[in-house]
């Protein structure tokens, strides 16, 4: 919209105000000089009074006239800052109507645009959407022949597979014959080793248990003979604690032979050979004692129960 379409509009507002001022700016004057004349009057009737009181009435006359000034300059301040704003109200509407005018045609040049790129848009759609159309029936033909080249590759494959899977199922089954032959060669042979380990270790064990019994039956022989000597040792000593000797026998032996029983009971005792005195003694002694000792062990009994001893005095 124009500025000039809108200044008769603005004109009569302006012109109610400018007159509602001047109607004020009036009626503050007359009432002013109203006031005035009334207080001159006043002042001329009662003179005399008012010298005394208030010697001076022209002064007061002066404060009221400077106050009808400043009141009217206040008046004239007002209409002339009412007369800006209200310029300025106008200017900032034809600014307003200016930039309306501004904006209308900037719009219409969008909406021209947009119009223009919305047909554009549509052309390239229908170009493109054709295009699509013709696309998708190029690769619905394309996928036609992807399909057929498939399946027929799908086909050749297969037929690899299966011929690949024959000679493979061959390959298996030649694999586990020799698999399987290797095997029972490997089973053979183990056997035939753990047979041969089997010998070898009931041999070695034959010969450990052989070793074993030899030195167990050395241990005790050895015992064995250690006992008998203990034994026939303790056979002696009670021999001579049994036997009664004179001065005849110094220096004599005689060599008896005594038979005993599991318990050490003496079942015979005979002279053998040496000095007939003291073999007659040494008898005497052992069948004094009645009952040797004896060991429980039965191989220390075997070399025991019929033993020959040398009896020799002891002094």
């Amino acid at each position: 919209m124009k500025f000039n379409t809108l200044k008769p509009a603005l004109t009569a507002p302006l012109a109610k105000s400018v007159a509602l001022h001047v109607a004020i700016l009036l009626l503050l004057i007359f009432g002013a000089n109203i006031s005035f004349k009334r207080k001159t009057v006043e002042l001329s009737i009662s003179t005399e009074q008012a010298v005394e009181s208030n010697p001076a009435p022209v002064e007061a006359v002066a404060i009221d006239r400077k106050q009808l000034e400043q009141r009217v300059a206040e008046i004239q301040k007002s209409r002339d800052d009412a007369k800006k704003a209200e310029e300025d109200r106008i200017a900032a509407l034809e600014r307003r109507a200016q930039q309306a005018e501004r904006n209308r045609a900037a719009e219409e040049q969008r909406l021209q645009r947009v119009a223009e790129e919305k047909r554009k848009a549509d052309e390239a759609a229908r170009k493109s959407k054709a295009a699509a159309a013709e696309a998708q029936k190029k690769q619905q033909a394309e996928a036609e022949k992807a399909r057929q080249a498939e399946e027929a590759r799908k086909a050749r494959e297969a037929e690899q597979k299966k011929a690949e899977a024959a000679a493979k199922a061959a390959e298996e089954k030649r694999r586990q014959a020799e698999e399987a032959a290797a095997k029972a060669q490997a089973e053979r042979e183990r056997k035939a080793r753990e047979a041969r380990e089997q010998a070898e270790r009931e041999r070695q064990m034959q010969e450990q248990l052989a070793r074993e019994a030899e030195a167990r039956r050395q241990a005790r022989a050895q015992q064995a003979v250690t006992e008998v000597q203990r034994y026939t040792a303790m056979i002696r000593d009670t021999i001579q604690r049994n036997l009664l000797v004179d001065e005849n026998m110094r220096g004599k032996t005689a060599r008896i032979n005594i038979r005993l029983a599991t318990s050490g009971f003496v079942t015979d005792v005979r002279y053998v050979s040496g000095d007939r005195q003291v073999a007659e003694a040494a008898i005497r002694a052992v069948n004094r004692a009645g009952t040797l000792p004896m060991s429980a062990d039965p191989d220390v009994y075997n070399q025991l129960k019929d033993i020959t001893l040398t009896v020799a005095p002891e002094f």
